[in-house]
């Protein structure tokens, strides 16, 4: 099936397939033993990059802040340490489960961050479940007029969009039930970003009505689902997950494929037909990619993308021709 992928309001064109978060804050690709290593075996050309999730401040995370600190190191499927950052956890079948959740070194180190491409779509996620959520719109203003005035000064880089994540089950945060605040600080963050295009990313948790309510009420150019599913709605509360320990993590590949299809399904037959969707979860070849291209504009890639350079591109050359 022919994709296009869609434009936006400012002529920036997002491909057929889209890489989202699997190449780091940057764009550089998986971090490396000492530092971040650029990716140059994906084909970026024919692809756009979102990158991986920021917020406000800091967030040392799940896998350890460097391979020098005591929580830096995990033991993988080929019973040798590796730095966490490098890990993903294997699970039988190809698929995965991590729980990276939102770790990044924050909002205002990333507007000074040199980037791998020209243009960037960064991913905010903005932190509802902390209770205070005058806060929160006060995080949604301040972010969105700081990437506006910031990258409208920068010559090297082009602010071309913004995700906006709107939920993260990996925050351990639950922000299900609160859909009128959620869209207040939507509005409040497009109020300070002006006319920069917005795109709102949904977790697997989320029931789709919040979507409808968001295309509704919001100036919103696109709709992205989704990355993972929470360990217990693919393998059931009573099974073991190799991250029990911090909150069982997300699965990632084709164990989550049915259930990612179906949730990308729901999304396109409640929004029509001309909304722009890019869909993803459990995306692992050529076959369910063009499973997947049936109900989105756009199809995209994450963990693929690390563990199987060779299949994302195969990929990305289909829907490029």
């Amino acid at each position: 099936m022919k994709k296009n992928g869609f434009v936006l309001s400012n002529g920036f064109r997002i491909k057929p397939v889209v890489l989202d978060c699997c190449l780091g804050v940057e764009g550089y690709g998986p971090p490396g033993l000492f530092g971040t290593s650029y990716n140059k075996l994906i084909d970026r050309k024919n692809s756009t990059t979102i990158l991986k999730t920021i917020t406000r401040y800091p967030k040392i995370g799940n896998f350890g802040a460097s391979i020098f600190s005591k929580d830096g190191w995990e033991m993988t499927d080929y019973s040798f340490p590796l730095p966490k950052k490098l890990c993903y956890l294997p699970i039988g079948g190809g698929s995965t489960v991590n729980s990276f959740g939102l770790s990044n070194d924050g909002f205002d180190n990333f507007l000074n961050k040199s980037f791998a491409d020209k243009y960037i779509i960064p991913s905010i996620f903005l932190e509802f479940g902390r209770g205070n959520i005058q806060r929160v719109k006060e995080e949604a203003f301040y972010m969105g007029t700081k990437l506006k005035i910031k990258f409208k000064k920068r010559r090297d880089v082009f602010l071309a969009a913004v995700v906006l994540n709107i939920s993260c089950h990996n925050s351990g945060n639950d922000i299900t039930n609160i859909n009128t605040e959620i869209i207040e600080v939507i509005k409040i963050f497009k109020e300070g970003i002006g006319n920069i295009p917005i795109g709102i990313k949904y977790s697997y948790l989320q029931d789709i009505s919040l979507a409808v309510m968001i295309d509704r009420e919001i100036d919103i150019e696109f709709h992205q689902a989704i990355n993972t599913i929470p360990f217990k709605y693919i393998f059931g509360d009573d099974k073991f997950s190799p991250l029990s320990h911090i909150g069982h993590g997300g699965v990632s590949g084709p164990a989550i494929k049915e259930k990612a299809f179906n949730y990308v399904l729901k999304l396109r037959s409640a929004l029509g037909p001309d909304v722009k969707i890019i869909g993803g979860g459990g995306v692992s070849n050529l076959l369910s990619a063009q499973e997947r291209a049936l109900c989105c504009d756009s199809i995209a890639l994450g963990i693929l993308v690390n563990r199987n350079t060779i299949e994302a591109n195969k990929i990305i050359s289909h829907f490029a021709k």
